[in-house]
């Protein structure tokens, strides 16, 4: 109806997409975009004609999506200026500083739903047993479960499992069944070490999106201080500050 639709307006149309639909190639979903592009562009036409835009209810959500763009362009380019690789450098820096090394432990454990099959484990872990057979033996008769557990931190796996590692060395075990929610534990430490610092590549990611959420609350922190604001309540009167 001599009204263009521009390939860049579609481009737009595909950013603004889940992103699980953008793992598809732009070009393969071109024609159902194109289509899209057309059946809306017929329609606001029509619309037009039957001057629905010029409704003050269209005109209102005119007004608040003109804001709404506004306020997310503004936003993501004051952000995005922010988050420069010295930035992202110094909020590596910080977590190590913050976090600082931890120390971590590696174990094997096996689990009984009493603390009797527990405590017949350990007297036969006392009286020399080995520890992997042992744990063979009752995870296939179906009397535990358990197995290896890779490095941890003390916070981070559940209480009672945690306190007992954290006060053996390597190679000790647990002389008493360990209980929690999940039943009985007889625990084993394999090793204790300091936890490496992460890599920056390996949490670069995680320090964008946290810096640009420090960076978003700070926006519209400073930018409502700067505002001369009034408000009110739903019944019109004064609200307070």
């Amino acid at each position: 109806n001599g009204e263009s639709i521009r390939a860049s307006e579609i481009l737009y149309l595909y950013q603004t997409l889940g992103e699980d639909v953008r793992q598809l190639a732009f070009e393969m979903l071109y024609p159902q975009l194109l289509a899209g592009s057309i059946e809306r562009k017929v329609a606001a036409q029509k619309a037009r004609a039957a001057k629905v835009d010029q409704r003050a209810d269209v005109k209102a959500k005119f007004d608040f999506w003109h804001d709404r763009v506004l306020e997310e362009t503004l936003l993501n380019e004051t952000v995005e200026k922010q988050i420069t690789p010295e930035a992202l450098q110094k909020a590596y820096a910080d977590r190590i500083a913050n976090d600082g090394p931890q120390e971590e432990i590696s174990a094997k454990h096996m689990l009984f739903a009493n603390p009797e099959a527990a405590i017949a484990v350990i007297k036969e872990l006392d009286a020399g047993g080995n520890f992997d057979q042992i744990l063979a033996r009752v995870t296939q008769q179906g009397i535990a479960r358990g197995g290896p557990i890779d490095y941890f931190r003390k916070d981070g796996i559940i209480q009672a499992f945690s306190d007992a590692a954290f006060k053996m060395r390597a190679g000790e075990y647990t002389t008493t069944p360990v209980q929690s929610d999940f039943g009985f534990h007889v625990i084993q430490v394999v090793d204790r070490r300091v936890s490496p610092p992460p890599k920056f590549e390996d949490i670069q990611e995680e320090l964008r999106n946290d810096l640009g959420a420090r960076l978003v609350d700070k926006f519209y922190t400073d930018l409502v201080a700067g505002a001369d604001v009034k408000k009110f309540n739903l019944d019109g009167t004064p609200m307070n500050q």
